[in-house]
């Protein structure tokens, strides 16, 4: 099958179709992107938390009134929940994408850019919630 054809195959008889189809994904790439930056938040508050209740419980033990330590069970958490949202985040997006794929009766081209910053966060937080467990202080 040549290029023409392909191009033929690909678009529709509409223009106004085509339109839709492209603002949708932009939309879906957008949703992505604010998941990616919610849960980069999020990781980066776990750690705060953590950090934080690692200073006052130091604090505490030399005055004597030490407390509980539950900020590194909130940083925990945090760092924890945020990924496996984003995770799920990015398991949605791809099959709306690989539906309106199957609708437009094209395949996927490439990985879209928003995804390739999704895994490389999801990595991250991964990363960072596996210190944050090894550090047992």
């Amino acid at each position: 099958m040549s290029n023409e054809s392909r191009e033929n195959v690909e678009q529709s008889a509409d223009p106004r179709v085509d339109l839709a189809v492209l603002r949708s994904e932009l939309a879906w790439d957008r949703t992505l992107l604010a998941w990616v930056r919610t849960v980069i938040g999020l990781i980066g508050a776990g750690v705060g938390f953590d950090k934080l209740a690692q200073y006052l419980h130091q604090a505490r033990l030399e005055a004597g009134t030490a407390i509980v330590r539950n900020g590194h069970l909130v940083g925990l958490s945090l760092t924890g929940i945020s990924t496996v949202l984003l995770m799920m985040a990015c398991l949605q997006y791809w099959q709306s994408r690989r539906g309106l794929a199957q609708i437009k009766g094209s395949r996927q081209a490439r990985m879209p850019a928003a995804m390739l910053a999704a895994i490389v966060v999801i990595v991250l937080g991964c990363s960072v919630f596996v210190v944050l467990l090894g550090d047992t202080r």
